[in-house]
C-alpha cells in the first residue's frame, strides 16, 4: 500500500462569457441554466457578464495589436482579462444574435482580449480543448438556414476565432425562436426547451469521446 494519499481529482473548468444588457433576459435564463448543468456535472465555473462587469467594448490605441511585438503589454483590464482564461478546459460564450451577428460588447470583448499575443500568435494559443458558441436567434430556422447563415457563422466563430486562438473542438448552439413560440405553443412551455437545449449543449460537450 502506498504510503502517500493520491491528490483529490481536479475539477475540470469551464470559462463562461454572456452577454446582454437585460440580467433577466431570456439570454440569462439559458446562461443559468448552463451554468447548473455544468455544476451538476461538476464542472467548476468562472463567468463574465460583460454588461455587470462594466466591460469597455472600444478599442482604444492602448489595446491596438503590434504585429512586430507579439510580447506587448495592453492595458491592464485586458491583460487581467487575459490572464483569467488560463487554467479553463472549457470556453463557452452565450450571446444574442443582434442584425444576424454578435452584438457589439461581444464584439469588443474579443477584439481586445482575445488579442494577438494574448490568445493568438507567437505559439500562443486560448487554453480551452472546446469551445462553444451559444446563439440565440430570433426567428425560426428555415429562414435563417435560406439565407445561409448558419454556414457563415461557422467561417467566422470555429473557422477563424477559434481557428486562431487554436481551439480545434469548436461548435455553435443555433437557438432559435427566441422572440416568442409559434401560434398555439404554451409559452412557458417554449422557453422552458430552449434553455433545456442549451443544457443539452453542455451534456454533449462533456460526454466523453468514442474512439
Amino acid at each position: 500500500m502506498s504510503s502517500t494519499q493520491d491528490s483529490p481529482k481536479k475539477k475540470s473548468r469551464a470559462y463562461l462569457i454572456w452577454t446582454h444588457p437585460r440580467a433577466d433576459s431570456l439570454t440569462a435564463q439559458v446562461v443559468a441554466g448552463i451554468k447548473q448543468e455544468l455544476q451538476h456535472r461538476d464542472v467548476e465555473v468562472q463567468e463574465l457578464d460583460l454588461y455587470r462587469h462594466g466591460f469597455n467594448p472600444v478599442l482604444g490605441v492602448e489595446d491596438e495589436p503590434d504585429w512586430s511585438n507579439p510580447d506587448k503589454r495592453y492595458s491592464g483590464e485586458v491583460m487581467e482579462l487575459a490572464a483569467a482564461l488560463q487554467g479553463s478546459d472549457f470556453g463557452i460564450v452565450v450571446f444574442p444574435l443582434w442584425w444576424y451577428g454578435m452584438p457589439a460588447m461581444l464584439k469588443g470583448y474579443l477584439d481586445r482580449v482575445w488579442n494577438y499575443g494574448l490568445t493568438y500568435g507567437a505559439g500562443r494559443t486560448l487554453p480551452f480543448s472546446k469551445l462553444r458558441w451559444i446563439t440565440l436567434v430570433g426567428g425560426g430556422q428555415q429562414e435563417f438556414e435560406g439565407w445561409g447563415n448558419p454556414d457563415n457563422m461557422r467561417h467566422l466563430l470555429n473557422g477563424s476565432i477559434a481557428g486562431y486562438g487554436g481551439v480545434k473542438d469548436a461548435e455553435i448552439e443555433f437557438i432559435y425562436n427566441t422572440i416568442g413560440p409559434e401560434e398555439g405553443v404554451d409559452a412557458a412551455e417554449h422557453y422552458a426547451a430552449l434553455i433545456a437545449q442549451a443544457r443539452t449543449a453542455m451534456a454533449r460537450m462533456l460526454a466523453p469521446v468514442e474512439d
